[in-house]
């Protein structure tokens, strides 16, 4: 503070910096715009393209919508403008996101999000609740087989008692 010649206290400077803190994560966490197709996200600036007969066609995310010859539209109306009915669009459309520089079929781009989604890690608290009830079906389980146990136990010793056995099954004492 010293070296830019601020005026503001240590305080003041402090409160500033996280009040710019907090401002900065909440522009960040602003979802970004894009389309939502299904479970996928095509953020602002992704294109599309289809290719019929020797000819692409192409369509671009702009603000939140899919446009094609200047209409929104759905991936698969984009299909049917394209080559008419009976189109699959995650089948016959590609796609080339910001930054990117291959083109990616959207079904596998879909299965590609599907197989990350099952790798996300769970949150920890989600990991402790796991944990949680592991542990106590482990704990179940065991007190349920300290019991089998305990029964078979006591049943083995009883059938070994006298009254418990028939009269021609003794032993006789020998003199």
């Amino acid at each position: 503070m010293r070296e830019s010649g601020s005026t503001l206290s240590p305080s003041e400077a402090l409160i500033k910096a996280v009040q710019q803190w907090i401002a900065k994560g909440r522009a960040d966490a602003i979802p970004a715009r894009g389309y939502q197709w299904k479970q996928l996200f095509l953020p602002e600036g992704s294109r599309l393209r289809m290719r019929n007969n020797d000819s692409w066609y192409t369509a671009s995310i702009i603000n939140d919508d899919l446009v094609y010859n200047g209409d929104a539209v759905s991936p698969n109306q984009m299909a049917k403008q394209v080559a008419g009915d009976g189109r699959n669009a995650w089948r016959d459309l590609w796609i080339l996101l910001p930054g990117q520089r291959n083109w990616i079929n959207a079904a596998r781009l879909r299965a590609q999000l599907v197989r990350d989604a099952k790798k996300i890690p769970p949150t920890p608290a989600e990991a402790m609740t796991i944990a949680a009830k592991a542990m106590s079906d482990a704990l179940s389980t065991a007190l349920t087989l300290v019991a089998h146990a305990n029964q078979q136990a006591q049943n083995t010793l009883e059938r070994r008692l006298p009254k418990y056995r028939r009269s021609w099954d003794t032993l006789e004492d020998v003199d």
